[in-house]
Formats: structure tokens, sequence, C-alpha cells
């Protein structure tokens, strides 16, 4: 009778929210086992299925660290994101280095493009420079 009067009360505290963690796994064991009062079988089921449910103890290292892997890579892309925008050009911008020194004005980078070129004069095709290859 004691044991009927232990699983009773045990029941009661549960409906009621006042059981411990131990206590709940001790209420999921005897109903487990089948030793519990006639009257309170119509439990079992549901004692069964919270006891199914119960998490397993690694799962919170497992969040911590999934947050730190989220955090780490919120930091890695804020940190990718601040690069490109900070590092970010004009692509329109013309430079060019002339005998060694760096300019970017553009209308002294065209001038010295048709000078080159004038220097050049005419560049012969590969068919020309074929043939004057082979006419020697």
């Amino acid at each position: 009778m004691r044991n009927d009067l232990k699983i009773r009360t045990l029941v009661e505290r549960f409906f009621d929210g006042e059981t411990s963690l131990a206590e709940e796994q001790e209420l999921y064991s005897l109903f487990r086992e089948g030793n519990v009062p006639e009257d309170l079988l119509q439990y079992r089921e549901l004692f069964a299925g919270f006891e199914d449910i119960r998490l397993p103890q690694q799962q919170p290292t497992r969040r911590r660290w999934g947050w730190i892997a989220s955090i780490a890579a919120s930091i890695v892309v804020l940190i990718a994101a601040g690069t490109i925008l900070l590092t970010r050009t004009d692509g329109d911008e013309c430079v060019a280095y002339i005998y060694g020194e760096k300019c970017t004005d553009e209308a002294v980078v065209m001038q010295q493009v048709e000078a080159t070129l004038n220097d050049m004069g005419s560049i012969p095709t590969v068919d020309e420079q074929m043939r004057d290859f082979f006419s020697e």
C-alpha cells in the first residue's frame, strides 16, 4: 500500500507541475514496469510518451558549438564584406605606367598610346612575316 500512496502522490505532484526531474524519472520507470494501481493504468501511455521524448544530455553542448560556429561565420562574412566595400575602386579609372611612373590622367595616357602606335609605323601581318622569313 505504501507504494500505491507514493505513486498517487507523484502523479498528483506531476500534474501540478511540482515534480523534480528525478521524481519524473522514477514515475516513468514505475509506469513502464507496471507497478501501478489499476485506476492509474490509464496514464501508462501518457508517461511512456513523456519518457520517449526526453532529450539526450549531449544536445546543449552541440547547440553551444552551433552558436559559436554561427558567430564565427558571421564575423568572417562581415570582415569580407567590409574589405570589399572599403577597397572598392571605380572601374572606369584609367591607370598606366609611363616610363615607370604611375599616370591616371586619361588624356596623357591616350596621347602616349597614340605616340607609341605612330612610332611603330605599320605592323606587318603574320602572312607578311612568314613570307619574309621563308624568302630569305
